[in-house]
């Protein structure tokens, strides 16, 4: 949303987002390998920041924010921290 008055780029560590993947896919009884998960993980980065047709990029005007190491309800308290910083509520 290019006129949006709060941008954020989340990201998250290949590592951290392929153990995310792969406990999920335990869950359900999915059989997975961890390493396979990270290899996926990565070539998908890879297409979607190279593909020449809007490539996945950071804008200059949005906010990173790394969820490595956070939880879900961590993700969404941070999110929700940067826009009560933006909007001043």
């Amino acid at each position: 949303l290019k006129n949006a008055d709060l941008k954020i780029y989340q990201v998250a560590s290949v590592e951290a987002r392929a153990n995310r993947r792969y406990l999920e896919n335990q869950k359900r009884g999915i059989p997975c390998d961890l390493k396979e998960i990270e290899k996926d993980i990565e070539k998908r980065d890879y297409i979607d920041s190279h593909r020449e047709n809007s490539p996945l990029v950071k804008a200059d005007d949005a906010i990173l924010l790394d969820t490595s190491d956070m939880t879900i309800d961590e993700e969404v308290n941070a999110i929700l921290e940067l826009f009560r910083k933006k909007v001043g509520a």
